[in-house]
């Protein structure tokens, strides 16, 4: 079977290793898609030879062990196998889980199968969850409004918040609005409108917000995400924020007095229950983040989906590798 394998920093090969056979205690799962994070983008840019990336599957069942219940052949599933972490190396065209260990999710036939790729979907409904929103219809504002940030939008909306979101570029902005954002602004335009200065012999008045959630995954992003923090407010933390250590103003955490909270999956049940829950709601319509514009790459092509990363911005929101595709030209659906 076919292997994207790293053979130097931003270069790739597609490669042969040995095919694998499942117990009777597992199943084997022929893979369609694995997406691509950029959670993964800086260790891709610097990789060493052997080093292989891959941690968001999603394929058909192919091969049931004997003691397995509750799967079948031709059941399309994704979720959590193999490892969930960047760097995981899951990019092969088939592998062998164990349900016991893994959760694996079955799909049902209203979800698409570009928008089945659960691994990032259960990291949002996780960092969701973990958000205090106060009561239905108080504002939350989130930094950064990319594939992960458009997702927490709409399930923030689904809970209830009334969202404004923010980013410094206008086409993520417009996917905001499209995913259920109430109101929009560039982080210039946030600032000023939100932010206000302490003038002395002035009333002070409330400068922020009590809720807000960084999706940007950069110190630029952490620091606009500061900054638009009320005094005593929220900051929640949904971005991995991989590729070296991030600066902040500490100053203005202390004075305002800032409660942060890293809200990315470190808990594996959550993380299961994320991946069961995103189903359903998709499923039902409870969650409106289906049939999302993405670009679909060969497996050849995997470099070319991380150099493009940097500028999907305003055409599609996920990348994705065909794993059925050893060639071929990408194509965006959606």
């Amino acid at each position: 079977m076919k292997h994207v394998v790293m053979v130097g920093p931003r270069q790739s090969a597609v490669v042969d290793i040995p095919d694998v056979k499942p117990n009777d205690d597992q199943i084997l799962i022929k893979l369609k898609y694995v997406g691509v994070c950029m959670s993964e983008h800086y260790d891709w840019s610097v990789a060493k030879k052997g080093q292989s990336f891959g941690h968001e599957p999603m394929g058909v069942i192919v091969e049931v062990g004997k003691n397995v219940e509750g799967y079948a052949v031709g059941d399309k599933v994704s979720g959590l196998w193999g490892s969930t972490l960047p760097g995981a190396g899951g990019m092969v065209q088939y592998q062998v889980v164990d349900p016991q260990k893994s959760t694996i999710v079955k799909i049902p036939d209203n979800i698409r199968d570009e928008d089945a790729v659960l691994e990032p979907l259960a990291c949002i409904v996780s960092a969701v969850s973990k958000v205090n929103i106060g009561i239905p219809g108080d504002s939350v504002c989130v930094v950064g409004c990319g594939y992960m940030g458009c997702g927490a939008i709409s399930l923030l909306k689904a809970r209830g918040a009334y969202v404004v979101a923010v980013d410094i570029r206008l086409e993520s902005l417009e996917n905001a609005k499209k995913y259920g954002a109430d109101e929009i602004y560039t982080v210039q335009e946030e600032l000023e409108k939100f932010c206000h200065p302490y003038v002395p012999g002035q009333r002070l008045r409330p400068s922020g917000f009590a809720t807000v959630c960084e999706w940007g995954e950069t110190e630029e992003s952490l620091d606009a995400a500061i900054n638009l923090t009320r005094m005593c407010g929220k900051l929640y933390i949904g971005a991995y924020h991989t590729g070296g250590k991030r600066f902040v103003d500490v100053q203005q955490l202390n004075f305002k007095d800032i409660e942060m909270r890293s809200t990315h999956p470190r808990q594996a049940d959550l993380s299961a229950r994320g991946a069961v829950n995103a189903v359903k709601m998709l499923s039902t319509g409870v969650w409106k983040y289906k049939d999302l514009p993405v670009k679909i790459y060969p497996m050849n092509k995997f470099d070319l989906a991380h150099e493009e990363l940097e500028t999907k911005y305003g055409k599609y929101m996920k990348a994705l590798i065909d794993m059925e595709k050893l060639d071929g030209e990408p194509v965006i659906l959606g």
